[in-house]
């Protein structure tokens, strides 16, 4: 017989088969910024349910895991909007996430917006007040988003400062529909916010890239060399590098060897902002070809092609999985005796600053969206990156002739 949804039946000792009943990943308990487990919010609503056994009668355990399904069911019924107060701010947030202006964003974007929202709508500024969810979105006046920024920056000012920025979009959309919100005014503009936080990822530097990938290959991790590669001379997002599943289930492709023609030129796609990179590997020097990202493709000369995907796990041979990336990762750096800070999202942001220091503008290295992007500045756009990469192969050339003259880079 077909077991209803989130059952699981064991064997047990005995012979006799028991039934557990087990809470999905999405309603699980989060931990938050402090570490401690909390239950899982959907519009400003806590869920009290728990894994529980349902025992060993197969008719009773149905019925039972059945009642708690049609719980779950409920719980989860406010995603629409459906059963919340019109006008409050758990009822705008479910508003918000209805229009098109929040579908249009990729997954892992709406994934963090929509977990910024639920943790703001159950958020209680005063002890034993009603979350903030339960307020209607037209009375949050500039007194109450300070306050509420203020409680959340003891949390964190990264949190802080992103989950106002989040506040600051829904009120903007809300007050053009007034009519639909009721919202006339954005009490989240002008607070002054910084854009970004004070501590993040730290660029990583040439000195440290190269180190890692010597590592990396000392230790069996071909791999890894690669995505580091990838993300420091193409200045890729970790999830483009490896081609992550996203949080919706939604696989990312990652980078394939159809794009990659050697000595000419690679292609990406930057799965944020959807935007296409061709990166010219090599220019004609005197009727001479001359390489633009000679360790990006000595790396990639060294990486067998097992897949279609450039990236994939050496023991497996497919993608690697958010959790190995981390831990192959860790060891790497701590073999190497880089700094415990040493991120891999680093490499991207290493890259980036390499060539902030020969352009103004990292676009078309980067993939960033503009505010005033057009199709004329797209057709631009290869002839940008080649010019760009030029200067940045000077760059570091110049700065190899540096250090060999000053003896070799410190390595922290």
């Amino acid at each position: 017989m077909r077991l209803p949804a989130y059952v699981r039946a064991t064997k047990r000792a005995g012979g006799d088969v028991a039934y557990y009943w087990e809470l999905p990943p999405w309603a699980r308990p989060i931990r938050d910024v402090d570490g401690k487990l909390a239950p899982a919010v959907r519009e400003g609503r806590r869920h009290t349910l728990v894994n529980t056994s349902l025992g060993t009668d197969l008719a009773s355990a149905i019925a039972k895991a059945e009642a708690l399904n049609e719980a779950l069911t409920q719980w989860r019924t406010g995603e629409g909007g459906a059963n919340l107060v019109k006008g409050t701010v758990a009822w705008l947030f479910a508003w918000y996430r209805d229009q098109e202006r929040f579908k249009k964003n990729v997954a892992k974007t709406r994934n963090d917006y929509r977990k910024l929202m639920d943790m703001l709508a159950a958020f209680e500024t005063k002890a034993g007040s009603p979350p903030l969810g339960q307020r209607m979105a037209n009375k949050v006046d500039a007194g109450v988003a300070d306050k509420l920024y203020r409680k959340l920056r003891e949390r964190g000012e990264r949190q802080a400062t992103y989950a106002m920025q989040v506040c600051r979009l829904v009120w903007t959309w809300a007050a053009r529909h007034h009519r639909a919100t009721g919202v006339k005014e954005n009490p989240f503009a002008g607070m002054g916010l910084k854009s970004t936080a004070a501590k993040g990822n730290r660029a990583t530097t040439r000195a440290e890239y190269d180190l890692y990938r010597t590592t990396a290959r000392e230790m069996g991790f071909q791999s890894m060399a690669t995505a580091a590669a990838l993300s420091f001379e193409c200045c890729q997002r970790v999830w483009d590098a490896f081609g992550f599943e996203d949080a919706e289930g939604e696989e990312r492709r990652g980078i394939e060897w159809s794009g990659y023609e050697p000595g000419k030129q690679i292609a990406l796609v930057q799965s944020k902002t959807g935007n296409a990179v061709v990166l010219p590997l090599a220019i004609n020097v005197a009727g001479e070809s001359v390489r633009l990202y000679p360790d990006l493709e000595d790396e990639l000369a060294r990486t067998p092609r097992t897949a279609d995907v450039i990236v994939v796990e050496e023991r497996s041979g497919k993608k690697y999985k958010e959790r190995r990336v981390s831990s192959v990762h860790r060891a790497i750096c701590e073999k190497a005796g880089l700094p415990k800070t040493m991120t891999f999202t680093g490499f991207r942001h290493g890259g980036i600053t390499e060539v902030g220091s020969v352009s103004a503008d990292v676009r078309p290295i980067s993939g960033h969206a503009t505010l005033d992007v057009t199709r004329i500045y797209n057709k631009a756009t290869a002839d940008k990156a080649r010019e760009i990469a030029v200067a940045r192969r000077a760059h570091i050339t110049a700065l190899g002739a540096d250090l060999s003259e000053n003896g070799s880079e410190h390595v922290e």
